[in-house]
């Protein structure tokens, strides 16, 4: 096609055909980067001016068409000039604001830039019908996959009805130029994103030209198609939006706003928010624009704001998501309604108008001078080992920490790292028993999964108490349709949440050695009496014939001397209970128990102490993850036998209320 050989042509240095051929001169000469960040993997690596390659390949898409020429034509030169609103230096843009293009709706920018440019032949040698059908396609370019999304409402797309109603007998296929038109435009994007929406491209191309005016979605389901991602990562936004949805007041606001509004970049914007959050923007702009003139509303500003590359990958800037969901938290949804209007003096949502008439809004949050240099200072940490301390000082300044045990920035890093170790796991479920099971430290769910698989009769449930992790875990399982239970509880309180007896199994899968490394029990970290407490209030709960399984790695220093790990009575005197053993062989050897009718306080506290042969004192024992290859035992029931290790020891022990039980683990 023409329009690819001069797109080759000015890559090669020829600057006639940008002279002669505005659009690619537009196209070509830019530095804007107005481009939708769901398909960015990475920003530092994304093209300095990324629109001319996605309209080089809707052309591409177009190329391998076998169409009419009259309507193939047509359809390439839409594409050519649909998108140079994106583009443009930064002089030629200054010219066609002052002229009053709508640069930021990029369809409705393009067409009002392609019919200015028209202006330029003399009439005599204009075809008006065609310049008119070409002008309102451009205006309605992208509107049918926006439309898809829930973005953009169906009454955009009128313009293309009412132009057929008039020009009934131009003789050009208009259900061809359109489906193959939005074919272009969507598989340009993604061809799996048009494998998903072809179906549903086609049957509203068949709407229109039907002449169909009346297609307009429901309220809900256009926030459910907004909230699509959401709704992959595990929301269940029909629940949520049946509870939110029945304040009548709530339900009206919300639902004029939408229905006189398009949406730009809103999910892409908005996808990490809860629904509630969601709904707490929209309200916040309700009360900053004037809902009698607005008929536009761009996220692109916010969109390009909250995501930043991380370790090379684009991912979002959750400094600035957690300071964005405190500042919503300062405010219900109740005071919104009732026209309070939140002010925080280093936060808040900006509106404001992108055009002279106050109908294009554009959305965004501003930060204090101080707050977006903090934010800075945070980012620039995580090369450097001052970022604890730097995100200590961010908590503080915000004040938007989650919990106690927030890990911020790496908390994808830690949940990953927590789901490694799979076929140890396989392991410990093996000796799992009983109805009810609680994993503590659940982190990234695996313990669930290989539990729930083995064991469809029990309710297994995952505790932690990290608000990230029980997010995380509630959005995965709603995801996933998982049937294990997630609760935020604390291990050194069990009791709080389980009856004494109650529970069967209580497994700690590598997070015994975090907890002593992490939580400052009693106003210090690295507090052996930690540990002891979360044994402690595990036996509180524990149920006859229950079983504790403890899985964790202990390296001794120096690696030639041996550690033991004793529990002692209240007195201080060894414990009939059992003692383990680390060799410098790597094997521990546990004969632990608590056996039926023994009482919990006799056996408790534990004494943890650690002691290295030819100490003259216990050293406080360094704890760190171990990951080993094992050898299964061949079917449950059979005797087994000590499991071969090929790298470091497995260390597991079991501590069972149906009699005396041990297990000898070797490398």
């Amino acid at each position: 096609m023409k329009s690819l050989e001069l797109i080759d042509k000015a890559r090669a240095g020829d600057r006639d055909v940008l002279r002669k051929h505005r659009w690619l001169q537009y196209l070509y000469l830019t530095r804007e980067q107005h481009i939708n960040l769901e398909q960015i993997t990475s920003l530092e690596r994304m093209p300095v001016n990324p629109v001319l390659p996605y309209v080089e390949r809707t052309l591409l898409v177009l190329n391998e068409m076998d169409l009419p020429e009259k309507e193939k034509g047509i359809i390439e030169e839409v594409l050519v000039w649909s998108e140079v609103a994106k583009g443009g230096t930064k002089h030629q843009r200054n010219v066609w604001g002052k002229k009053g293009f709508q640069l930021y709706i990029h369809n409705i920018g393009s067409a009002q830039i392609y019919a200015a440019e028209q202006m330029s032949l003399p009439l005599h040698l204009r075809d008006l019908e065609r310049e008119e059908l070409l002008y309102t396609l451009i205006l309605t370019h992208g509107l049918i996959g926006q439309f898809i999304r829930g973005e953009v409402r169906y009454k955009q797309l009128h313009p293309l009805i009412q132009w057929m109603d008039e020009h009934n007998g131009i003789g050009v296929d208009m259900e061809v130029v359109l489906k193959k038109l939005n074919q272009c435009i969507i598989q340009g994007v993604s061809n799996e994103v048009w494998e998903v929406v072809k179906d549903e491209a086609d049957q509203i191309v068949s709407f229109l030209i039907d002449g169909e005016r009346s297609v307009e979605m429901t309220l809900k389901a256009r926030i459910e198609r907004l909230r699509r991602s959401s709704i992959e990562n595990g929301e269940n936004v029909d629940r949520e939006y049946d509870r939110y949805m029945a304040d009548a007041r709530l339900n009206g606001y919300v639902e004029s706003f939408f229905k006189k509004t398009d949406l730009w970049y809103v999910e892409s914007a908005l996808k990490e928010f809860t629904l509630e959050e969601f709904l707490k923007i929209f309200l916040l702009i309700y009360q900053k624009v004037n809902p009698l003139s607005v008929q536009h509303v761009s996220f692109e500003a916010f969109m390009k704001d909250i995501y930043y590359d991380y370790k090379g990958r684009k991912t979002i800037n959750l400094y600035k998501k957690r300071i964005i969901e405190s500042y919503l938290k300062e405010f219900s949804l109740e005071d919104l309604l009732h026209g309070e209007k939140p002010v925080n003096e280093h936060v808040e949502l900006e509106a404001e108008p992108m055009d002279l008439l106050g109908q294009i809004i554009g959305v965004r949050f501003r930060y204090s001078a101080a707050g977006e240099k903090l934010i800075e200072f945070c980012q620039e940490a995580e090369k450097s080992p001052h970022y604890e301390r730097a995100t200590i000082l961010l908590y503080d300044f915000f004040g938007f920490r989650k919990d106690a045990f927030d890990r911020l920035q790496n908390e994808h890093t830690y949940l990953s790292d927590m789901n490694s170790g799979q076929d140890h796991k396989r392991i410990i479920s093996d000796f799992a028993t009983g109805t009810l099971m609680l994993d503590i430290g659940a982190g990234g769910g695996v313990m669930l999964d290989v539990l729930s698989d083995d064991h469809p009769e029990a309710n297994v449930v995952g505790i932690d108490v990290s608000t990230n992790v029980i997010e995380e875990l509630t959005r995965r399982k709603n995801r996933e349709n998982k049937r294990w239970t997630v609760q935020q509880a604390d291990a050194l309180e069990l009791r709080a949440h389980y009856q004494p007896g109650s529970v069967d199994t209580i497994v700690f899968s590598s997070i015994l050695h975090e907890m002593f490394s992490y939580i400052p029990y009693e106003g210090k970290k690295f507090n052996h009496d930690v540990i002891i407490q979360a044994l402690r209030s595990s036996f509180e709960v524990l149920g006859e014939g229950g079983r504790i399984i403890i899985r964790d790695g202990i390296m001794t220093e120096p690696k030639d001397d041996y550690r033991s790990l004793s529990s002692r009575t209240k007195t201080g005197t060894p414990s009939s209970s059992g003692t383990s053993m680390i060799s410098r062989e790597g094997s521990w050897n546990t004969n632990t128990s608590k056996t039926a009718g023994s009482s919990s306080r006799s056996m408790m506290p534990w004494n943890s102490s650690t002691h290295i042969r030819g100490a003259k004192k216990p050293i406080p024992m360094k704890c760190r993850s171990n990951s080993a290859t094992t050898r299964h035992p061949s079917s449950r029931g059979q005797s087994r036998k000590p499991w071969e290790m090929r790298r470091k020891s497995l260390r597991s022990s079991i501590i069972s209320r149906m009699g005396m039980r041990s297990s000898s683990l070797r490398r």
